[in-house]
């Protein structure tokens, strides 16, 4: 046991009480300050990545828009709608089906006025029934002879949609009406382009449906959660997902008219943001206290151990 009575002894302590304790306050505004930025950069960057997505929704509607306008203006195909011939129909785009599924395009419909189905390619024993209740895109390009692109519900789910009509001494004949789907391939595709996990969940009108999830079984919003982003604002918080730290960030997906018809649920895994965030903290302290001078020498063991710190 070393003498506090003397002067060196109470010196050392007191220098080295107080590079503990700077060092202690310095680390813990470090901390706060690293979690304060690495929280705003994992915002901004899913910021980034969930307005990725939506572009990538917006590059497959207007991918459908140019396929559509690309079968409407095949003289044969509008010989065929002429005339409401599905044999003809069935005959030059039956085949074309398989391939369209593979990129991921799995709707083409044909529409006559106000929005009556002529033939589904895809589905080709379904037809007559009238989509102006449920599709008003369609009912509005044939109404007006215009092409419209967007999101809007189909008839089983939520598609992405572009579609040209056919116009004939300004009538509109038939509406080609081209779609893609909210399926697995859609997250899938996503995942593996911009590096997160994604679930899209579209609102019915009564509940919410998930279309699509990279998640599995997974819950990481909550419906409640859903429910608020699809009538406000986007949310952004931490999360846990596979057991590991995450970050979350929820915002709307709109409809052709830009109104609010689901929302998208992304989720970035954050232990290696979590990992780097601790190592600076515990080099940042460290080096504060390097940075003091080394006490002087001393005869008592408190001496000793702090010149060796």
């Amino acid at each position: 046991m070393f003498n506090l009575r003397s002067i060196s002894a109470r010196l050392i302590l007191a220098i080295s009480l107080t590079v503990a304790v700077a060092c202690g306050i310095l680390g813990a505004f470090s901390l706060l300050t690293q979690r304060s930025l690495t929280r705003l950069a994992l915002e901004q960057q899913l910021r980034l990545q969930y307005d990725s997505v939506i572009a990538t929704i917006d590059d497959e509607s207007r991918t459908a828009l140019a396929l559509s306008a690309a079968i409407a203006g095949l003289p044969p195909v509008r010989d065929a709608v002429a005339r409401g011939d599905r044999e003809a129909l069935a005959a030059m785009l039956g085949g074309t089906m398989e391939a369209l599924i593979a990129q991921g395009i799995p709707l083409l419909t044909f529409q006559t006025p106000p929005g009556i189905v002529l033939y589904r390619v895809h589905s080709p024993k379904v037809f007559g029934d009238d989509l102006t209740q449920r599709r008003h895109t369609v009912a509005e390009a044939l109404k007006t002879g215009k092409q419209i692109a967007g999101v809007e519900p189909s008839l089983k789910s939520l598609g992405i949609f572009g579609m040209t009509p056919v116009v004939r001494d300004g009538r509109s004949l038939v509406n080609v009406d081209v779609g893609a789907a909210f399926g697995k391939e859609f997250v899938d595709r996503a995942k593996q382009r911009f590096g997160i996990d994604l679930a899209v969940h579209w609102f019915d009108g009564k509940n919410f449906r998930t279309l699509s999830s990279t998640f599995a079984d997974q819950m990481v919003a909550t419906p409640e959660e859903w429910k608020r982003v699809f009538e406000g604002s986007a949310l952004h918080r931490d999360a846990t997902f596979n057991g590991q730290p995450a970050a979350l960030y929820v915002g709307q997906i709109k409809d052709y008219a830009g109104n609010p018809i689901a929302v998208l649920e992304i989720v970035k895994d954050t232990a290696e943001y979590e990992a780097r965030r601790g190592a600076r903290s515990f080099t940042s302290c460290s080096a504060h206290w390097r940075s003091w001078p080394v006490p002087p020498r001393s005869p008592s063991c408190w001496a000793v151990a702090c010149r060796d710190r």
